[in-house]
């Protein structure tokens, strides 16, 4: 069986061998994030144009811009997510096999595969993907209806049994996101490595993570406590570059360049590490299959037989 600190060696290493495909989760990242942003920076222009002489005249055209154009933001951005979405499981329909095929295999597969595999399993991982993270953001999205209602009725109406049902809420909406997150990433890995249909590899992975529960887990947390180290260094850089600017427009304008590089930077990180977390869960499933052969293990060091001569008894 496969120990949870061997996978993450094994995603860590496909997604060294394999870089290509970390630069390409960087781009889908970064511009899906330039997409969002690009409506609300359109509507932001929008109503600086409408700006007057008159401060209520414009606070009023501006405020009648914003309702109008509410919807249309909004429009904006769903599709934006919704591009980035079916960029990403396009990616991992071509990725996640090569990766499990590097965590079997231990060494980079032959070059050349990516197209094929993508254009064999691109319905197939978009469709598990949207089930899987659909779930998902149904429970999220449950769990913070009930925290916005449960909220204001413990502060109107403070009672111990309000209290304890919003902390079950919270407990269970972090517990459940990370399991429900953890589900939707093994039928991903399913559907695309292994060709198993959208609700196939649902029940397939669902075994798997109640079989290797603790794995999953300690894989994730893992690669959490790496990206929260890359986040703290890159947050630590970022102050220290517009520190000094702080309170100066010149100095600001110029500091946006190097706080430019290193989100660029954190952000190729990043995705090495989401390469890297995704290769582990895949050499899991891998190793569920039978198909990883556990590491072999380390020979004892010999030891020479020490041999004495024995001195002759003196007589007495």
């Amino acid at each position: 069986m496969l120990r949870a600190n061997h996978a993450v060696r094994l995603g860590l290493r496909a997604a060294s061998r394999n870089p290509e495909l970390s630069f390409a989760k960087t781009l889908i990242d970064q511009g899906g994030n330039l997409l969002a942003v690009v409506p609300v920076a359109l509507a932001a222009l929008l109503v600086a144009t409408l700006l007057q002489d008159d401060a209520v005249t414009s606070l009023l055209l501006a405020l009648r811009a914003i309702i109008a154009l509410r919807w249309p933001v909004l429009g904006g951005i769903a599709a934006a997510l919704a591009i980035a979405f079916t960029s990403s499981m396009l990616l991992w329909a071509g990725a996640l096999p090569l990766l499990a095929a590097d965590a079997e295999l231990d060494r980079r597969p032959p070059p050349g595969n990516f197209t094929v595999l993508l254009s064999r399993g691109a319905a197939r991982t978009l469709v598990a993907g949207s089930l899987g993270w659909g779930i998902s953001l149904l429970f999220a999205v449950s769990c913070a209806v009930a925290l916005l209602f449960a909220g204001p009725l413990a502060l109107l109406r403070p009672s111990l049994g309000l209290f304890i049902g919003a902390s079950l809420v919270g407990a269970a909406a972090l517990l459940g996101g990370l399991l429900l997150d953890l589900l939707a990433r093994l039928t991903l890995v399913r559907a695309a490595a292994f060709g198993d249909p959208a609700t196939v590899a649902f029940r397939k992975a669902a075994a798997l993570l109640g079989a290797r529960l603790g794995a999953c887990l300690v894989v994730t947390l893992a690669f959490v406590f790496l990206e929260t180290i890359v986040a703290s260094v890159a947050a630590a850089l970022s102050g220290f570059a517009s520190g000094a600017a702080l309170f100066n427009p010149p100095l600001e304008l110029l500091a946006l360049a190097p706080r430019a590089a290193i989100g660029l930077a954190a952000g190729v990180v990043f995705g090495w590490l989401e390469v890297g977390r995704m290769g582990a869960l895949a050499a899991l499933a891998a190793d569920a299959e039978g198909l990883i052969e556990p590491p072999a293990a380390p020979q004892p060091t010999p030891v020479a037989d020490l041999v004495v001569e024995a001195l002759p008894a003196e007589d007495t």
